[in-house]
């Protein structure tokens, strides 16, 4: 509750809103002022400081003053008053809840001029769902607001990642798993693009081939080097061995061999000497028969076929083609995973050599002895090892080499087959999955995950929290619309609303309803409705415009459980409005000051607050405290807040003047003697219009009503005057010298007491005697 109005400074037209103190207000308060006075601005500053608002004093900030915007109230605080202050552009204090009515309601709430707007039926709402249900409004707001700032971090973290996901939607870019080696797939996967771009020139590349073989039979030149023969007599071969052991000669037995095809005659080709019956040449032809020439044959052929046979180029044959391979698989590594087989040239070249000299060095020894078993069992396994071991490395190698060429062979085959569109796609999603794993997407996929999340979550709270928002809006739309068409049936009114409902066209929600006027239902409509069909704008006027409004405010009043604890207030809420509204309206105030912790009426229709007060002063049980001030205007054309007579504020001219000189002529007033002085004339017009309604125009003034009595003819009723006229006269004598349009020195005439005193006394005896 408002207490008191302390100080109300540079606010619109309150320079100094209470220049003689402090003023009071009561549980009830009618405030009488003339439009333009600053009725509006009291109902805004009130409005503002339930709210805490500061922009709206601001806003109101007295135009010509150099002073800030100050208001101090007295209100109740519980149980105890305190004082709640505007300061430095700011609201100090505890306010009580205030509900105002006024233009700005209407225009905020229900209508502007020939149209209601969205914004209008969404504060509707707001307005009629009450505490409870706009809670959980407000929390559907608010999880909407929630939601739109996870949307925006949502957004954020998605143009992050559209840089980076593309050719992929950011839904598709998420899921995209870790792969280790996308690097190295990515570099195959270009290759094989780029292979089968160049697929004809890549079929016509060589392949590695295997190497040959040693082909070296060890087997063979061991039986030649072991061989002997049994045919040849023991005492020739005795003879011949004695006898070439005393020449000493290391190739004699091969000499004297070939020398037995020379013995064509009986005499010796060297020396001439007959030989017949020579025992020892009987030897020799018994020892160097053609089985041992054979055998001297093939022993001394060995001695060109082992170094041929394991000569060093068989190694170096073997390293030659090496190479080649090595070449020829390195060719394909911008294609393919090779390795290059390696061959031991410079061990086996060793092995070869070494297994080649002890073999040498058999077959020197079997040409010396021919018919000696030359080369043991381990030295033929050694040198049959050593040849062994070259063919195995060979063997290993060739192994690698097929391996190698099976790959390649494979490669060129899927060369034809390769869909490079499909190659290219797996490039780009390995290039994408690389992207995905830097650490600041990773971190825009964990804050746009963390965002998706909670809007999911939000999203189910919204639609929990909106249907039961919706359950109760709908039960209290019903409730009000009840209300409501029953205060416009008090009212009189000729339409009602169907159909309020809430409503979530355009996103936000809001009241939608329609008027039914004559049993036909009009929709609202939009301004430029109105020049085509029926809508709010041509269906409605002016006064019925402002029934619904003080309607919808009444309606959700009626229904507030904490009405008790508000203060409501009251801008003119019966402009436009007939009698028959007006008293309507009249007694719902009534009603709703005895239900509320505070009743504030603003009107500049004086009769209305006097009839407000009359109302409050007979309320049943007990009468309602009530204080009615004034508006009036001040020094510079501002206003202040003053006491109210509201009797003498609503009495007509000529009460007000009637009583000005009555309570002189009773030494009752305190009014200036030239205030009363002016007063007679005027009185006595105001009594003589009264007395012959009729028969005195309009605007008559006293010295024109004594001439139409002295010129009245019989059976007028002015003729009744006649006796009058010169008392008439003087009183219209003396009251005119005070008046400027028979004076206009009026104001220098000096008003003497006595004069003043018989004269007014005198003009109250023409009303009392002779009335």
């Amino acid at each position: 509750m408002i207490q008191k109005i302390i100080t109300i400074r540079h606010v619109g037209l309150f320079e100094n809103a209470t220049p003689n103190g402090a003023v009071k207000l009561a549980q009830a308060t009618g405030i009488f002022a003339d439009n333009g006075r600053g009725k509006t601005t009291l109902a805004a500053i009130l409005r503002a400081c339930s709210s805490s608002n500061a922009g709206r004093v601001d806003a109101r900030k007295t135009i010509d003053s150099q002073g800030s915007p100050e208001i101090s109230l007295l209100v109740q605080s519980g149980n105890q008053p305190a004082v709640l202050k505007f300061e430095n552009n700011a609201w100090v204090g505890s306010a009580p809840t205030i509900v105002v009515f006024d233009c700005e309601f209407v225009d905020q709430n229900v209508y502007s001029g020939l149209e209601v707007r969205a914004d209008q039926r969404q504060s509707l709402l707001e307005f009629a769902l009450g505490d409870q249900t706009v809670r959980l409004k407000q929390k559907v707001d608010q999880l909407t607001e929630d939601m739109e700032v996870q949307t925006r971090l949502r957004k954020q973290a998605e143009k992050v990642l559209g840089a980076v996901a593309a050719p992929y939607s950011v839904a598709q870019f998420i899921p995209l798993q870790l792969v280790p080696d996308a690097q190295q797939q990515i570099e195959a996967l270009r290759r094989r693009v780029e292979a089968a771009n160049n697929a004809k020139q890549l079929v016509s590349r060589q392949d590695p081939s295997p190497l040959p073989m040693v082909e070296f039979d060890v087997p063979a030149v061991a039986n030649t080097l072991r061989k002997q023969l049994q045919d040849v007599e023991e005492s020739a071969e005795t003879v011949v061995r004695e006898h070439l052991a005393k020449h000493d000669g290391l190739a004699l037995e091969d000499w004297v061999s070939r020398g037995q095809q020379y013995l064509k005659l009986d005499n010796c080709p060297f020396c001439g000497q007959p030989l017949a019956g020579l025992g020892l040449i009987r030897a020799y032809r018994a020892y160097f028969s053609k089985a041992y020439e054979d055998l001297k044959r093939d022993v001394s052929a060995l001695e060109s076929t082992v170094p041929a046979g394991l000569a060093d180029s068989r190694i170096e044959a073997l390293k030659g083609a090496a190479a080649t391979n090595a070449a020829r698989i390195e060719a394909w590594k911008d294609q393919l995973e090779l390795s290059v087989p390696a061959i031991p040239t410079d061990k086996l070249l060793a092995a070869l050599s070494k297994g080649r000299e002890e073999l040498v060095a058999l077959v020197k020894r079997k040409q010396q002895a021919p018919l000696e078993s030359v080369g043991s069992q381990p030295q033929v396994d050694e040198i049959t090892s050593a040849v062994a071991s070259i063919n195995e490395a060979t063997i290993a190698y060739n192994s690698a080499i097929v391996s190698q060429t099976a790959k390649i062979t494979e490669f060129k085959r899927n060369l034809g087959a390769e869909d490079t569109e499909t190659l290219r796609a797996q490039v780009t999603k390995l290039e994408a999955i690389q992207r995905r794993a830097r650490p600041d997407v990773i971190a825009a996929i964990r804050e746009y995950q963390a965002a998706d999340a909670e809007h999911t979550r939000l999203e189910g709270e919204k639609a929990a929290a909106r249907k039961k928002a919706d359950s109760q809006m709908q039960t209290t739309l019903q409730q009000y619309q009840d209300a409501i068409n029953r205060l416009l049936k008090s009212f009189g009114a000729d339409f009602s609303i169907e159909q309020l409902k809430s409503s979530y066209v355009g996103g936000n929600p809001r009241t939608d309803y329609g008027l039914k006027i004559r049993n036909k239902v009009v929709k609202l409509g939009s301004r430029a409705d109105a020049s085509t069909t029926h809508s709010f704008a041509t269906a409605l006027g002016d006064g019925d415009k402002r029934t619904l409004a003080l309607a919808f405010f009444v309606a959700r009043l009626e229904t507030d459980p904490q009405l008790a604890d508000k203060v409501v207030v009251l801008d003119d809420p019966v402009s436009s409005l007939d009698r028959n509204r007006r008293q309507e309206s009249l007694r719902i105030i009534g009603l709703l000051t005895a239900k509320c912790r505070q009743m504030i009426v603003l009107s500049h229709d004086r009769f209305f607050i006097r009839d407000f007060r009359n109302l409050v002063l007979d309320s049943k049980p007990t009468a309602i405290p009530i204080e009615i001030l004034t508006i009036k205007r001040v020094q510079n054309g501002y206003s202040a807040f003053t006491p109210c007579d509201i009797d003498d504020v609503c009495s007509s001219e000529y009460y007000r003047h009637h009583r000005l000189v009555s309570d002189y002529v009773d030494g009752k007033s305190t009014a200036d003697a030239r205030d009363v002085a002016k007063a007679i004339r005027p009185m006595l017009e105001g009594y003589y219009h009264r007395r012959f309604p009729g028969r005195i125009p309009h605007r008559t003034v006293f010295g024109q009503i004594i001439r139409q009595a002295q010129q009245a003819q019989p059976g007028n009723p002015l003729a009744n005057l006649r006796p009058l006229i010169q008392e008439l006269a003087a009183i219209n004598d003396y009251a005119g010298q005070f008046l400027h349009d028979t004076n206009l020195a009026a104001d220098n005439v000096i008003v003497v007491e006595g004069e003043l005193h018989n004269f007014a006394g005198r003009a109250l005896d023409l009303i009392y005697q002779n009335g």
